[in-house]
């Protein structure tokens, strides 16, 4: 055999360097292989923890100013027997607010407000609850107290009680559990009222009230719970807008890692590898910004139609999705501005970019959404957070659209302000910063190889 085909047959059976190999050797004593991916990881998964499992340990311990209101349109009544003007409403009112204010100090909001606002407030989710006090609830209250005495049937005064389960499943939990504890002993204080009323008033007459009389007045109150934007069943009682919010998020974020690997690898900036193929392909000679601007419109071509995607793919598996054309054009715009951030971050920090916006997008974006546990009911850290992150404003878009009629005021202008400012900060930090390394000479290469030691050479 000759040595031409010694080589070639030799090289066909080269093997990969064994761990017997003095830079494998080398490299596997190098604290810096095995501290590093430790401490970054140990790291990302301790704030992650943390950040994941804090808000929703205990969400009553951090409620803070969580949104009721309350509508008196009681116009008051004469007392029985032609005596003064009473306003039980107003009366009912105050009591209830210093009930609450005692019992739950600075954790609920109960804002008296009249009905035009508070029905505002409850479709703009700025309200996450309601009691409506009618017109007749005095009248009906000294009606139903004659009743107590005599034989006629006289209907309980009525008092009304809202909930808004498009905010939230958590938050809808929060007001039905707050109204729940707190409208029985709403009703028996009034009934203790309206009981020291009739005795004062029989005894004065000289009448006595029989057992079943009292009994009637104890908790007079007839409390009428319901929905002010009621669901559809296919809602998933109000998760479905943080869901649909998570996947635009995960489709800026995961998209941009995809297009950022694909592209480098096709550049000849990265290898490309499938099972046990390893290419690395010959380096296009293309600016940094180049290669940026490239990753942007591969970004929004893939918002353009993983939006759509989305929209078709709920409507297939019978999510309610009305406004589906604002909500097509919603995602366009987050998953763009999303993958312009992302992109621009993993041009300025490279490798360490990744992290970065797993950080920003992921870990603290969950937590801060509002879509879970509802942000009056978290620490204010993560209630001042929210603004800035994300995933809280793509909640807050979707739900207007989803549940609100894609009403403005209800979270979706802000969501569009917010983005749309990602979408320039990303267009401005992302250039700078690769026209800042080109003009360094900082370009996207391997380092030139090190020449050996003359001694070694002659070695």
């Amino acid at each position: 055999m000759g040595d031409a085909e010694r080589g070639e047959s030799e090289h066909k059976h080269e093997r990969p360097p064994g761990a017997l190999d003095l830079g494998v050797q080398a490299a596997l004593r190098s604290w810096k292989l095995w501290i590093l991916p430790l401490a970054v990881v140990i790291g990302v998964m301790g704030l992650l923890g943390g950040m994941y499992m804090a808000p929703v340990v205990n969400p009553q311990e951090h409620l803070t100013d969580y949104p009721i209101v309350i509508v008196n349109d009681d116009v008051g009544a004469p007392e029985p027997g032609g005596g003064a003007e009473q306003n039980l409403g107003t009366q009912l009112v105050d009591g209830f607010r210093s009930s609450v204010e005692k019992q739950y100090p600075g954790k609920f909001d109960p804002e008296v407000v009249d009905r035009n606002t508070a029905l505002t407030r409850l479709d703009n989710a700025q309200a996450y609850g309601a009691m409506m006090i009618p017109s007749d609830f005095s009248a009906s209250s000294f009606a139903f107290l004659g009743s107590a005495i005599g034989n006629d049937k006289v209907a309980q005064p009525v008092i009304e009680v809202l909930t808004n389960p498009g905010v939230g499943a958590i938050a809808n939990e929060i007001t039905a559990t707050f109204f729940t504890q707190a409208m029985p002993q709403l009703n028996e204080q009034f009934g203790q009222q309206l009981t020291a009323a009739l005795t004062a008033q029989t005894d004065a007459a000289g009448v006595t009230i029989t057992g079943a009389g009292l009994t009637a007045i104890a908790n007079p109150i007839d409390v009428q719970v319901s929905a002010a934007n009621p669901l559809p069943d296919n809602a998933g009682s109000g998760l479905t807008a943080f869901y649909y919010a998570l996947l635009l998020i995960l489709a800026g974020f995961t998209g941009t890692m995809i297009i950022q690997t694909i592209i480098d690898g096709r550049l000849g900036f990265g290898p490309i590898e499938l099972g046990p193929v390893y290419e690395l392909r010959k380096r296009i000679p293309i600016s940094r910004l180049g290669t940026l601007v490239v990753k942007w419109w591969t970004v929004f071509l893939v918002a353009l139609i993983v939006s759509a995607l989305f929209v078709g793919i709920c409507t297939w598996v019978g999510m309610y999705t009305p406004n589906k054309m604002a909500l097509w054009m919603f995602g366009v715009l987050v998953i763009t501005a999303v993958g312009v951030m992302a992109t621009s971050i993993i041009a300025i920090f490279g490798s360490a970019g990744l992290i970065i916006n797993l950080v920003f997008f992921v870990i603290l974006g969950l937590p801060t959404s509002g879509g879970t546990v509802p942000l009056e009911a978290e620490a204010g850290f993560f209630r001042g957070l929210a603004v800035i992150e994300p995933l809280h404003q793509a909640f807050m878009g979707a739900r207007s659209i989803l549940f609100f009629d894609a009403n403005a005021a209800a979270g979706l202008g802000n969501a569009l302000i917010m983005f749309s400012i990602f979408v320039v900060v990303g267009l401005v930090i992302g250039p700078i910063a690769c026209i800042f390394y080109d003009r360094k000479g900082l370009i996207r290469r391997p380092p030139e190889p090190v020449a050996a030691p003359a001694h070694a050479a002659d070695a």
